[in-house]
Order: C-alpha cells, then structure tokens, then sequence
C-alpha cells in the first residue's frame, strides 16, 4: 500500500516534509514524553501527540511563545471597520488587542493598554469617535495610535506625548478579512497562506460582496476543553456518521475530501440530498457544498449548502483547559438566513461538537487512558484522520517537538 500522500511545508522552511508512519511499540520522544500503541507497520496509523499536551500549564505557556504569538489570527472583516472610529478587539491568548479605522480611512491594530499604567483602552466592538480615552486617568489617544493629551503633565519635566503612542500591531488583509500578528518578522500573510485566499475566490466568488451581519454576530461561551481539541474535531469526519447523522444526511460523505497545504487545511463535501435531515436546499441556491478552510492554527472559515454567505469561526485559548469562541456570518447586503439553517448550524450541529470536545478533554486526562492512533484512509477521506496527522505534525514543527522514532 502506498504511503499517504499528503504533505507539510515547514514554517522555517519551504521544504516538504511528508507524513511519517511509525511501527509498533516504537517511541518517540517528546519532551520527557512517549507515544505508544502503533500498529505493525500499517501506513493507515498515526501515532498521537502525547495526552499531556492537552493539559499542561507548561505547554500551554511555551504554545502562547512559540504559536500564538507568531501567527495571523483573525481580527475581524474590513465591513466592520468602515468608518473612523470604528474598532474590533481581540485576545490572543494573554496578549489583548484591537484594530481601528482612523480619520484617514486607514485600518491599524495597536496593543490594548494605555502606555500610562497599563489599563485596558476598549472593549468587545464599537465606534469611539476620535479619541481612545482610557477609563483609568484618562488619557486620550488618536485613531492613529498617538498620544493627545494626559491630564496634568503640561508642566511636567521631560514629558513628550510622542514617547507614549500606542504599541502597532503589525496587520494585513486578504478578500476582506483582517489579519493581526504579534511577530514582526513572521512570514507575511500572503506567504503564509496567499494559495488558501486563491482557493476561497474560486469557490466564493462573491466574496468580496460579502459583510458582516449584526444579526448573526456570536462571542459563543467558554469552551472547557484544549484549544487542539477543538481544531483536531474539525479536521476529520471520522467521527460524523456516530456523531452528526443530520450531517452524513445532508452532505454526500462519498465526496468528502481533506487535503493539507502547509499552514492551511481544507475539507471538502458536496451536497447530498436537497431534502435531507439538516435543512432543504434548493438546486438552484448560489452554494451546493460546505467547505471549511482551516488557517493554523485556530481559525476556520466556513461555506455551507444554501445561501451566498460565509461564516468565521476562531476558537482562542485562555488558559491550557479553557477556550474562547466567536464567529462572523458575512452575506450579501440586506439578505437574510433561514432560522432553520440557523438552528442547524448552532443549536444542533455545533451542541454536538461541543460534548464531544467537552468529553474529549475529560477523558485526555483520565489515569486510564494509554494514548491511541489516528486512523489514516487515503481512500476515504470520510473515515480518515490523515488531516489531524497534518495538524499535529504542525504543531510538532511549531513547538520543536522531535517527531522522528528512537
């Protein structure tokens, strides 16, 4: 049988490296750590990242350096922030920050906290006008990060405004969606995942018609699991038929394919049956398949059966148990969605993903629990791991994690 043909590019370099397959009861060192449990051989096996990665304070701090910080996380759609004064904020992990039109129409981000004591400047999404005034002793910061005025310095020795402007972010855009990352010598957006935002215009090519719906704007509650719990669940459909029958009813799991292109994943599956368990839909609707682009390492954009629209969903950690959820629906101007659709998509498909994150992460830290496989089918990609494979060599590679066998 031939190996899984899937391949890596590394984030330090532009080389491809394939997915290995490991024998049984062969080790691989991880940080004082060990997989165990492999089958003989069998090219449809995976070993699994070790279940302390899941749990450990350590971990986590060591993922905020070595991932979070250096990625492009979503921030939010440039529909958001049309106007001057506009802003959206965001956490990425500990680190707080939030992007903003200015009065020149330019969109900047800046790190949250007023450079006078540390004070957080705003919250959740909004309009400030011209000025950012902090809560705290009120100094009034620019749209464009400098400082105006602080309260009683005029007279103060050696004081310069220009000395406390806001810390930029660095940001960019692609078809509308707005990037921040804390690295400023990371590799650019484009570089990084140019060949996914090619993709989302073949498959969407309404997407520059797309903005943000208020209606359907969602900061979902606190998720009590891994963050790579979460991202691991929307990476196969293995668990689908056991998990999501609306799900198999509705897209033709025989069409299902997961593919991974270096920092970015994509799983693809057409529609199945019009009338089917989830929701109708209509042969003539602008979309007849779901899509879902995953941009390393935790955001997720989405396409589903039925209308011209997309939808946004980041998952952030906050601590190694606990993670934040939000999400976007963008559509077309003054086009609505179905309360059906609606209801599928969150109260009964994402309620389902939930527990089994919830679960999941339970069961990760059970004294019982030895450590399993992923199971790899280049043939069918709807009962195949191979995508979860592709993540956590990601994560191997981000986190230096030796992935070679001893």
């Amino acid at each position: 049988m031939q190996g899984l043909s899937c391949a890596i590019n590394s984030p330090y370099s532009g080389s491809l490296t394939p997915i290995k397959h490991y024998k049984r009861e062969r080790r691989v060192k991880i940080v004082g750590c060990h997989f165990v449990h492999y089958n003989d051989g069998m090219p449809n096996s995976r070993p699994l990242l070790d279940k302390n990665l899941y749990h450990s304070v350590e971990h986590f701090n060591l993922e905020k350096e070595r991932i979070f910080y250096s990625t492009w996380q979503l921030a939010g759609h440039r529909s958001q922030l049309a106007n001057p004064g506009d802003y959206v904020c965001l956490h990425i992990a500990d680190q707080h920050v939030f992007v903003i039109c200015g009065e020149d129409h330019e969109i900047r981000a800046f790190y949250n906290v007023c450079q006078h004591r540390g004070h957080e400047l705003l919250q959740g999404s909004g309009n400030t006008s011209k000025t950012i005034l902090c809560g705290y002793h009120a100094w009034a910061y620019g749209t464009e990060g400098q400082l105006k005025s602080a309260r009683n310095t005029a007279n103060t020795e050696a004081f310069n405004k220009c000395d406390f402007a806001l810390e930029p972010v660095r940001i960019e855009q692609a078809l509308g969606f707005v990037f921040v990352n804390l690295d400023n010598d990371a590799n650019s957006l484009q570089d990084s995942a140019g060949e996914m935002f090619e993709d989302i215009k073949k498959h969407v090519p309404h997407v520059d018609e797309l903005a943000v719906s208020d209606k359907y704007e969602t900061e979902g509650p606190d998720l009590e699991a891994n963050w790579k719990i979460l991202a691991e669940n929307c990476l196969e459909c293995y668990h689908c038929a056991p998990s999501h029958p609306a799900f198999c009813d509705f897209i033709d799991m025989q069409s299902y394919r997961a593919t991974a292109h270096g920092a970015w994943l994509r799983s693809y599956g057409e529609l199945g049956k019009a009338d089917n368990k989830a929701y109708p839909v209509e042969p003539n609707e602008p979309s007849q398949k779901a899509i879902y682009w995953h941009l390393w390492p935790n955001t997720e954009l989405i396409i589903y059966p039925g209308e011209a629209a997309m939808t946004t969903f980041r998952f952030h950690p906050k601590t190694e148990k606990l993670t934040g959820t939000s999400s976007l629906m963008l559509l077309k101007p003054g086009e609505s969605i179905a309360q059906e659709r609606i209801d599928y998509r969150w109260n009964t498909l994402w309620p389902e993903d939930r527990a089994i994150c919830l679960s999941v992460q339970k069961g990760l830290q059970s004294r019982g629990y030895r450590g399993g496989t992923l199971v790899v089918n280049e043939e069918q990609h709807a009962v195949s791991e191979h995508a979860v494979a592709a993540f956590q060599d990601l994560y191997r590679q981000w986190m230096s994690i030796s992935g070679t066998v001893s």
